[in-house]
C-alpha cells in the first residue's frame, strides 16, 4: 500500500508494505515476507522472533524520510446533533478536545499480552502469551470542498505455541464527503477488517459516540471461527435545499467470510447484502433536528447448515428519530420505528418463513466534561447474526467511559451486553457479555503506557454447537510512540 502527500513542491512516499495475493479473498492470504519467514516449516522461535524483529524495524524506519513538524490546529466539535440514519459516529472525547485535522501521522506500538482461552473454546481450552507489534496510519484533510479521514492499522501477532495465529491483521476505514456544488453533497465510506481470531488491538481502538448506522454489521455476538474477513462500504448523495431541510439518498454493500470454521457440519453462514435508502432531515431548532428513514435491505446468508444453507432475506425500515444538545455537554438521540422481514429461501425445515413485522427502537445520550466522557447506548433492531446465525433480533446496551486520573493518568471503560435472538425465524438464542478496563499514561518524548484487561462471556440456547459458548480473559501492556505529524496545509 503506498499513500503519496503533495506538499510545496514536495513529494513524501509511504510504502506500508506488500501482500501476496492467494486463496479466494479480495485483498488475498495477508501473507508478508515476513509472516512467510515465520510460518516456514519447521522454523524455529528464534526464526520468528527474527523474523518479526525484521518488521518491526521496518515500520519504525518508515517516517526516517519525513521531516517532523508540528500538527494544525484541531478542528471544533460540531454543535448539531446527528439523527439516526446518519451513520454518523465520533470518537468520545472531552469538553473542548476535538481531532486534529489537516495532517499525516504515523504511530508504532509494541505490547505482550496473556490470554487464558486462545482459541475461543470452552471444551478445548488453551491459555498462551504473545506479542504485537503495529503502526497505525492516520490521514485527515479538510478543505472548502472536500473532507477525508483515512485510518490503517495493521498489527502482527506472534504467540509462544498457537502459531495458527502469527499472522498480519488489518484494519483500515476511509471517510470522504465531497460538496459537488452549493446544494449537493456526495459522501464514501468504507470499513475493512481481515482479522485472526478475536483479538482486539491495543492501540487505535477509539471508544466511539452515539448511534451507529443501521446497515452496519453486527458486532456484539463472536463467531467460533480463527479467520474472518468483513467490508461494509456506501454512497451517500444529500440535497440541502437550506439551512434547515436535506435529503439524503444512500446505497451500501458488506460482506462476511469466514475460515476454518470449527466442526464438520457445523460451518458458520458467510453473508453479503445490498441496501438501499431515503433519509429526511429538518433542523427543529438551533440544538434539535427530527429525522424520517426509509430503508431496504437484501441479505444473502450461504455455507451454514443448522438453519438452512442458502437464505436470502428482505428487510423494509421505517423510522422517525430526534437529536438534541439539551446542554454544552450533553447530547441525546431517540429513535423508534418498525421493520417488515420476508425470508426468500428454504429453512432448514423445508419451509418458507413468512413474512412478519418487528418493532425497533433504541438512543443514546453523550456526557462531555472537561474530566469525564461518557456514552450511554441501547437498542433494539433486525440484523445479521456475524456467522452465528441468519438474522436474528438483536438488544444491545452499552456504556463507553473516559475519566482523567491524578498524574497525567487516564482510566477507559467500556463493555456491551446483547442478546441475538433467533427465535421469530428459526431456533437460537445468545447472549454476549464483553468489557475492556485500561490505563494510559503519555511518557516522554511521545510515548504512552497502556494496560489493560478485557473479559469476554457467550452463552448459546438452542441448535448451535457447543463451541459457540465461550469466557475468555486477557491482560495486556504496551508501549505506543506517536510521531510528530505533517502538516497538509489549511
Amino acid at each position: 500500500m503506498t499513500v503519496i502527500v503533495q506538499e510545496a513542491r514536495r513529494d513524501v512516499r509511504i510504502v506500508v508494505g506488500k501482500s501476496v495475493k492467494s486463496g479466494g479473498y479480495p485483498w488475498g492470504e495477508p501473507t508478508t515476507q515476513w509472516e512467510a519467514i515465520a510460518k516456514a516449516k519447521g522454523c524455529s522461535l528464534k526464526e520468528k522472533l527474527r523474523a518479526s524483529i525484521s518488521f518491526v524495524v521496518f515500520v519504525m524506519l518508515l517516517p526516517v524520510g519525513l521531516e517532523a513538524q508540528t500538527a494544525s490546529p484541531a478542528a471544533p466539535a460540531p454543535a448539531q446533533p446527528s439523527v439516526y440514519g446518519s451513520g454518523v459516529q465520533t470518537p468520545l472525547r472531552y469538553e473542548g478536545e476535538a481531532a486534529p485535522v489537516n495532517q499525516l501521522a504515523l504511530s508504532m506500538g509494541a505490547s505482550t499480552f496473556y490470554n487464558d482461552n486462545i482459541l475461543q473454546r470452552n471444551s478445548q481450552r488453551l491459555s498462551d502469551e504473545a506479542v504485537s507489534f503495529e503502526s497505525h496510519l492516520t490521514l485527515s484533510r479538510q478543505t472548502e470542498n472536500l473532507t477525508i479521514s483515512f485510518d490503517y492499522l495493521p498489527y502482527f501477532l506472534l504467540y509462544r505455541q498457537v502459531t495458527q495465529f502469527d499472522r498480519l491483521n488489518h484494519n483500515a476505514d476511509l471517510n470522504l464527503t465531497y460538496r459537488l456544488s452549493s446544494h449537493f453533497n456526495l459522501g464514501l465510506h468504507d470499513t475493512f477488517s481481515y482479522q485472526n481470531g478475536v483479538f482486539q488491538s491495543l492501540t487505535g481502538q477509539q471508544i466511539m459516540s452515539g448511534l451507529g448506522s443501521p446497515t452496519a454489521l453486527n458486532q456484539t455476538v463472536f463467531p467460533y471461527t480463527t479467520r474472518t474477513l468483513s467490508n461494509w462500504s456506501g454512497l451517500d448523495l444529500t440535497y440541502v435545499k437550506s439551512q434547515r431541510t436535506s435529503v439524503t439518498l444512500t446505497g451500501g454493500y458488506n460482506q462476511q467470510k469466514f475460515r476454518n470454521q470449527g466442526v464438520a457440519g457445523q460451518p458458520l453462514y458467510n453473508s453479503r447484502g445490498v441496501s438501499g435508502g431515503f433519509q429526511y432531515q429538518y433542523r427543529v431548532t438551533e440544538h434539535s433536528s427530527f429525522g424520517l428513514l426509509l430503508l431496504h435491505q437484501d441479505s444473502t446468508f450461504g455455507g451454514g447448515e443448522v438453519f438452512g444453507n442458502n437464505l436470502r432475506f428482505q428487510t423494509e425500515s421505517a423510522a422517525v428519530s430526534v437529536g438534541s444538545r439539551l446542554s454544552p455537554t450533553v447530547t441525546v438521540t431517540m429513535f423508534g420505528g418498525a421493520q417488515y422481514v420476508r425470508t426468500i429461501g428454504q429453512s432448514a425445515a423445508g419451509a418458507g418463513i413468512a413474512g412478519q413485522v418487528q418493532p425497533s427502537g433504541g438512543g443514546s445520550i453523550t456526557k462531555q466534561v472537561r474530566k469525564t466522557a461518557l456514552d450511554l447506548s441501547a437498542r433494539r433492531t433486525v440484523a445479521d447474526g456475524n456467522g452465528l446465525y441468519t438474522l436474528v433480533i438483536s438488544t444491545t446496551a452499552g456504556l463507553g467511559l473516559r475519566r482523567r486520573l491524578m498524574g497525567r493518568w487516564e482510566a477507559h471503560w467500556h463493555g456491551d451486553v446483547a442478546r441475538a435472538d433467533t427465535s421469530q425465524f428459526a431456533s437460537g438464542k445468545t447472549d454476549a457479555l464483553s468489557g475492556v478496563f485500561g490505563l494510559d499514561r503519555p511518557l516522554s518524548s511521545g510515548a504512552t503506557l497502556h494496560v489493560s484487561y478485557e473479559t469476554m462471556h457467550q452463552l448459546s440456547r438452542g441448535t448451535l454447537p457447543i463451541l459457540a459458548d465461550f469466557d475468555r480473559n486477557q491482560v495486556t501492556i504496551g508501549i505506543d510512540y506517536q510521531l510528530k505529524a505533517i502538516p497538509l496545509g489549511r
